[in-house]
């Protein structure tokens, strides 16, 4: 059973599902973004962030969040972390230098067409990695 199949599922998950690793990606002015680093489908039950919660790792866990940080995806404040694994999400890399890794909600995409992805909104207007 694919997607389509399943009852309550569109035939299209729209553009997003044209995305894959490495494209390009442009903003609304056609300003180069980055690249796609990673992505995820969304899914409508995610309504908060239950079961993404940090597990108590002890002292050692604790120790390597500390040097770390906290590595779950994406990488934002909780309601907008619920929002985007809601709605799915591209996370885009900036670069090695000076680059900042930025989200893509997947209504902001506008489409995609060889290896670019084009959204509906300027860069500025893209949430930073935390």
């Amino acid at each position: 059973m694919t997607m389509r199949d399943m009852p309550g599922t569109s035939a299209s998950l729209g553009p997003i599902e044209m995305v894959r690793e490495g494209m390009t990606v442009v903003d609304s002015a056609g300003e180069k973004v980055g690249t796609v680093e990673a992505m995820k489908m969304g899914d409508p039950g995610a309504a908060t962030e239950a079961g993404n919660e940090n597990q108590d790792t002890g002292f050692l866990g604790d120790l390597a969040e500390a040097i770390g940080g906290d590595e779950r995806e994406p990488d934002v404040p909780g309601p907008l972390r619920a929002s985007l694994q809601r709605s799915g999400y591209i996370k885009v890399d900036g670069g090695f230098l000076f680059g900042t890794d930025r989200y893509v909600a997947a209504d902001e995409i506008a489409s995609v067409s060889g290896d670019t992805v084009r959204l509906r909104v300027p860069k500025d207007r893209l949430p930073k990695e935390s």
